[in-house]
């Protein structure tokens, strides 16, 4: 065990996300419109590299940030396995990103900001907006919030909408959820192209699309 709960993950379970949800391909669809395809693309959370091989295959010139070396090597070695190329990098999304600015047209990242407290999420959405070029392109994704009734788990709330699961694999590390509204508020540099809730078979999350003013 490590103080990294995803790296603990990575390391033991391999690839645990593989699927590419419609939100992605639809934000595919849309950079296309924008004829953004071959442009530079950071995916900040990239954990074991799916949508670093989706965007890399469509042509995207693709960099992946994630705090997990085993993630990283994931990714990497997917990369390689499919003759695609893309940048890694070892870097905590709850610090400074080690880029500079307005250096990346396009930037994901599914269910990775949230997990902190709401301080450092607007710092990581801080970062996002430093790094984005202007008329550039965000997809970001986060859990809605929603009374915590998981029946597994308990959880302890620590400052509005952010709680703490005292057990489970995630066990003491933040997580702040979103309103829509709330979420909207927090990206005041970007134009809001599409924001909506989604519910799949495994959660249901908050999706905004957005492009720099």
């Amino acid at each position: 065990m490590t103080d990294n709960p995803w790296e603990d993950v990575y390391h033991s379970d391999g690839h645990v996300f593989t699927n590419i949800h419609a939100v992605i391909t639809e934000f595919a669809g849309l950079l296309e419109e924008y004829g953004q395809v071959g442009t530079r693309f950071l995916d900040v959370g990239c954990g074991n590299g799916r949508h670093l091989v989706y965007f890399s295959r469509l042509g995207y010139r693709v960099t992946g940030l994630d705090s997990a070396p085993s993630a990283l090597r994931l990714s990497q070695e997917w990369l390689r396995r499919d003759r695609l190329r893309g940048d890694l990098l070892l870097s905590d999304s709850r610090f400074l990103f080690p880029v500079a600015d307005e250096s990346f047209d396009v930037l994901l990242s599914t269910q990775v900001i949230h997990h902190a407290l709401l301080e450092t999420v607007l710092f990581t959405i801080d970062e996002i907006t430093r790094v984005v070029r202007p008329g550039g392109f965000i997809l970001i994704t986060v859990p809605v919030f929603k009374e915590i009734s998981e029946p597994e788990e308990e959880w302890e709330e620590i400052e509005r909408h952010t709680f703490v699961p005292t057990a489970g694999m995630e066990k003491g590390l933040p997580h702040h959820l979103f309103t829509l509204d709330e979420f909207r508020s927090c990206f005041p540099a970007f134009n809001i192209l599409f924001l909506d809730q989604v519910v799949n078979e495994f959660n249901e999350y908050i999706t905004l699309t957005g492009r720099k003013k």
